[in-house]
């Protein structure tokens, strides 16, 4: 990771293009899923990934859902640095009811293992505004990291910021 400092936060922000429209999220009232939130995506639309970290990280890999994403990076200082990439659900099916899917992400950055973490999501169809454009819209996912002897990357906490949420 570079110098004495082990920790640092990785910032997700999802995005549907083209026009940037906000993403949204549950929380869930159940505890029959494996996480308490769920990000709600459209079938057969492409979302933009920005990933960003403070400090500074060089990204060597992003994959989500196994598949290798291609990353643009898009703002570098002495603070903090951001890359973003496209993500395609052109063949994701529609989740069925009561049904929650994961979406795993592992983000490897330069002198460090994978960093893996996992959204649950669920897919509607792409004309089902009325159940997908439901609930909080997600502003950003924050993993505070941090790295230890061997490299290992660990993600301590998760946080979802909504929009408009107070920090």
């Amino acid at each position: 990771m570079g110098g004495s400092d082990n920790y640092f936060r990785v910032t997700v922000s999802l995005k549907k293009e083209p026009n940037t429209g906000p993403i949204y999220c549950k929380m869930e009232k159940s505890n029959k899923y494996r996480q308490k939130k769920t990000v709600k995506l459209f079938c057969d639309a492409v979302y933009r990934f920005d990933v960003s970290f403070k400090p500074p990280q060089q990204l060597q890999l992003l994959s989500i859902d196994g598949k290798l994403i291609e990353v643009t990076e898009q703002l570098r200082d002495g603070t903090a640095c951001a890359y973003s990439a496209y993500y395609s659900t052109n063949n994701a099916q529609p989740s069925p009811k009561s049904h929650r899917q994961e979406l795993p992400i592992t983000i490897r950055v330069l002198g460090s293992e994978d960093l893996k973490t996992c959204l649950q999501i669920k897919y509607y169809k792409s004309d089902d505004h009325k159940h997908c454009e439901w609930g909080s819209k997600l502003h950003c996912i924050e993993l505070d990291c941090s790295s230890f002897e061997g490299n290992l990357a660990t993600v301590n906490k998760e946080t979802y910021r909504k929009i408009g949420a107070e920090p």
